[in-house]
């Protein structure tokens, strides 16, 4: 892409390059390619080109809202949570057939590829979080010891060896991804709406709460690294630069704003959106930030304008 990878430098110069309008967005993930941007709004999972956002197909079928999202590290397969309670698994290169992964007993919130795409984890209202079987949908795990819904999962740790899951108990919950014992239990003040795992840094995690505050940990010692007051009214999104040295966070308050990890200083603010900022994702060269919002706009951001 003829635009430079976003950087703390210059994470203060960002500007929106593209938009696309497309219902109540709740998440929104990456080709690891970089070339399409895959969107969950209302009952269908859009599938867009980058940088200009055209839309190229949508992949149809749930019975509610889809509220969460994965793409494979191949590309090959998106997985879709819905609040029909069940997820599934679409095969791009097979015109879009799927697998539907059924044995929630409530909305499915979030979804999450192990790293070597093996493993597909969900998080669930039904308290529980599952992991399958990507490749034939067979349940591998249930997960229980939320003690309400549960909102976000994501794989962390070396080799994907951990998975980190989130819930309305106000908890982080780090499990061990090959037992499914649970390793430790971390404390926000209020729900946990997003987590991400940090690119380069195995162990190293980020949780947005309604509490406000965004806060990082180390996963595998189950001790907190740090906390920024990031959004008024709630944090909702988090996403880690392609290197690892940015942090953008999303919230209640419209705003998108970028940290710079090694000292925890806001260095970008975006505004924009009129409504909470629901989804965030760095494009993998790091060259563009997605975000999703409740004002039903995905937006494309770039550091500076396309050369030639």
């Amino acid at each position: 892409m003829p635009y430079p990878p976003i950087t703390p430098a210059s994470a203060g110069q960002l500007a929106p390059i593209a938009q696309a309008q497309r219902g109540w967005i709740t998440d929104l993930r990456w080709s690891p390619a970089g070339g399409a941007l895959a969107v969950s709004a209302g009952g269908e999972v859009a599938l867009y080109t980058a940088p200009d956002l055209t839309l190229r197909g949508t992949l149809t079928g749930h019975g509610g809202h889809v509220k969460g999202l994965a793409v494979s590290p191949d590309g090959a397969r998106v997985a879709s949570a819905s609040s029909d309670t069940t997820a599934r698994l679409w095969d791009l290169t097979r015109g879009g057939t799927f697998v539907t992964l059924a044995g929630h007993t409530d909305a499915v919130s979030a979804a999450a590829f192990s790293p070597d795409g093996a493993l597909l984890a969900t998080a669930s209202a039904d308290c529980t979080a599952r992991l399958w079987d990507s490749r034939t949908g067979a349940l591998v795990r249930v997960l229980a010891r939320h003690a309400d819904e549960a909102t976000s999962v994501a794989f962390c740790g070396a080799a994907g060896c951990l998975l980190a899951t989130g819930g309305w108990d106000n908890a982080v919950l780090i499990w061990e991804a090959a037992t499914g014992a649970l390793r430790h239990r971390l404390e926000h003040d209020d729900w946990v709406r997003d987590i991400a795992a940090h690119p380069t840094t195995p162990h190293l995690i980020a949780t947005a709460s309604k509490d406000m505050t965004v806060r990082l940990w180390d996963a595998e010692a189950g001790a907190q690294r740090g906390l920024l007051r990031a959004h008024f009214g709630g944090a909702d999104a988090v996403a880690f630069s392609p290197d690892g040295a940015l942090l953008a966070t999303g919230g209640r308050d419209r705003l998108i704003k970028l940290w710079r990890l090694t000292d925890g200083q806001q260095v970008g603010l975006l505004r924009g959106h009129d409504k909470p900022v629901l989804a965030l994702a760095f494009s993998p060269d790091g060259a563009l930030l997605a975000s999703g919002s409740g004002d039903n706009t995905v937006r494309l951001w770039a550091a500076a304008a396309p050369s030639g």
